[in-house]
């Protein structure tokens, strides 16, 4: 009589279903690699005594033998801003259905946090890594594809590594909506920057003063407000660029870096009194769930980050399965202006 700890091994389903280990293997890895053809009774069979039974297969004895851990590392800035745990279903939605499983590792936007990660890596063998980094080098995404950790970048920033990635034209995307906010009538334009540490930030307000050039606008350094991608200090930036603002020096538009600086800037500006879009129009970058629920909603860049996400997936997945080494890809997802009530 098997104790209440006693684990269900593949030999005890094997013989309650009257079959080899083998079928029980190639029944619970839905393969058989073509060599034996299994019946629907039998795979049924097993199957229903590995529910009874309560048997889980060993991963670690399965890893021993493939030398594989079957883990996909992904890590991001901020599981806090919704932009990210929707990529994450991306990569889970291509992931589904292999035999890998995901770890999600959040960096807090932090160069130690990030070079943490790869050292982390490094020692737990994962078998691929999908980052969105705003602070790794080179060099550090070397020691994963060194160690031979297949590895997908999601941005552009990390080509030079050699590794594949996915990412959104976001310069050209913030210089296109600067360039709607002109269309409108606006020339004092103001900007919510990002950290100019991270790509995105710097890439963001490149496309604001690219648009502002085209237009025969000067950029202000006066009109740019600098963030950290997070609500959190909004106000303040706001309250700094209009509360102390004669009215004909304040901006008529602000174009903020994310979602979540914008929306925070749109109940900010309410507590000023301040009506958007009638005394300022809003933009913002990303299209979070959020954009389109707010009052106003808010008119963004709508990145596809749940197709970012799965792309980048996909792309890991080949590289685990392919044998040579081809040369590095680099998708281009396109972005989308969304005009909304808020600009």
């Amino acid at each position: 009589m098997p104790s209440e700890n006693y684990r269900p091994t593949q030999e005890d389903v094997a013989r309650e279903a009257g079959v080899s280990r083998a079928v029980v293997s190639y029944v619970i890895n839905n393969r058989s690699g073509g060599k034996v053809r299994i019946s629907e009774p039998t795979r049924r069979r097993v199957l229903e005594v590995v529910q009874r039974l309560g048997y889980q297969p060993n991963v670690n004895a399965r890893s021993l033998r493939t030398r594989r851990s079957q883990l996909i590392a992904v890590m991001v800035p901020d599981l806090t801003n919704p932009f990210y745990p929707l990529m994450i279903r991306g990569i889970q939605a291509a992931v589904e259905g292999s035999d890998y499983h995901i770890v999600v590792y959040d960096s807090d936007d932090s160069a130690a946090h990030e070079r943490a990660f790869v050292d982390m890596m490094l020692r737990r063998h994962v078998d691929g890594v999908v980052l969105v980094s705003f602070h790794l080098d080179v060099e550090d995404v070397r020691r994963l594809t060194q160690a031979g950790i297949q590895t997908v970048g999601i941005g552009g920033r990390l080509r030079a590594a050699g590794i594949d990635t996915v990412a959104t034209r976001e310069r050209p995307a913030a210089r296109e909506i600067v360039r709607y906010l002109i269309s409108r009538g606006h020339r004092r334009i103001a900007h919510l920057a990002g950290p100019q540490d991270t790509p995105p930030g710097q890439l963001r307000i490149q496309g604001y003063r690219e648009a502002l050039e085209e237009a025969g606008l000067r950029y202000e350094e006066a009109l740019v407000r600098y963030g950290t991608f997070k609500p959190a200090g909004v106000a303040q930036l706001i309250d700094s660029m209009f509360a102390a603002s004669a009215p004909e020096q304040r901006p008529t538009a602000v174009f903020a870096a994310n979602d979540l600086m914008a929306i925070e800037a749109i109940r900010a500006l309410g507590r000023l009194g301040m009506r958007v879009p009638e005394d300022v129009a809003v933009c913002g970058f990303d299209n979070i769930p959020a954009a389109e629920l707010v009052t106003p909603s808010l008119t963004t860049i709508g990145q596809d980050c749940q197709r970012m996400g799965r792309l980048a997936g996909e792309t890991l997945l080949e590289r685990l399965g392919a044998g040579a080494r081809a040369e590095p890809r680099h998708v281009s997802v396109p972005y989308l202006l969304i005009v909304r009530e808020s600009a």
